[in-house]
């Protein structure tokens, strides 16, 4: 198993989504990161999870409503001051890592503009937010779902992310005779899979 930290590895003094809590994961083993992309009013596409910003900065106001230079006016940090992250810059600034990224809405491909520097996950919770995501030999792309779910259309995806808490020999084998990827999330600081040992093995990335 390789460890995913999710939006980076943040704690009391790094801010989550930022690239202290990218360069943390990554001094301290973490195979990769996850981390949530949205869009400005800008049409730049940042790291951050909620729509509005005021849980995770001294600003506030909506993602959608504000403008990439109106953004860098904030602190997204804790102990140290931290400005909002464009996702060019992030995938930029590192090599050869795993970048589990989270469509919070509807972004092109395009807009993603990723390079052949990393290995790149593209997931969301919204398939719509999919659709327009082609399937392709740079990245892989995939689902976040909470149960076993039999209506989703697997040809459309190369893995799916399933909950801890859900995950069995029956789901796991369920997703593996289709050939698609299963990615564990949820984890935290124990592992405790309700897996077989073999299946347990087949898993190569959980969260």
């Amino acid at each position: 198993m390789k460890f995913i930290a999710h939006r980076g590895l943040y704690d009391e003094k790094i801010g989550e989504n930022t690239l202290s809590a990218i360069d943390n994961a990554f001094n301290n083993g973490f195979y990769g990161v996850e981390v949530d992309l949205r869009k400005t009013k800008d049409n730049k596409v940042i790291l951050i999870h909620d729509s509005f910003i005021s849980r995770v900065s001294d600003g506030f106001g909506l993602v959608k409503n504000l403008t990439y230079n109106e953004l860098l006016k904030y602190n997204f940090g804790k102990k140290t001051k931290e400005r909002i992250p464009l996702l060019n810059d992030v995938i930029n600034k590192y090599h050869n890592w795993f970048f589990l990224l989270e469509l919070k809405e509807k972004i092109n491909i395009e807009e993603l503009n990723l390079n052949n520097k990393n290995t790149y996950y593209l997931s969301s919770f919204n398939q719509a937010f999919l659709n327009n995501i082609p399937k392709s030999n740079k990245y892989k792309k995939g689902i976040i779902n909470y149960v076993y779910n039999t209506n989703i259309n697997l040809k459309e995806y190369d893995f799916i992310m399933v909950l801890d808490s859900f995950i069995t020999d029956k789901v796991f084998e369920y997703y593996e005779k289709h050939n698609i990827e299963v990615i564990i999330y949820g984890v935290g600081n124990k592992i405790n899979l309700n897996l077989s040992e073999n299946n347990r093995q087949k898993v190569k990335y959980v969260i």
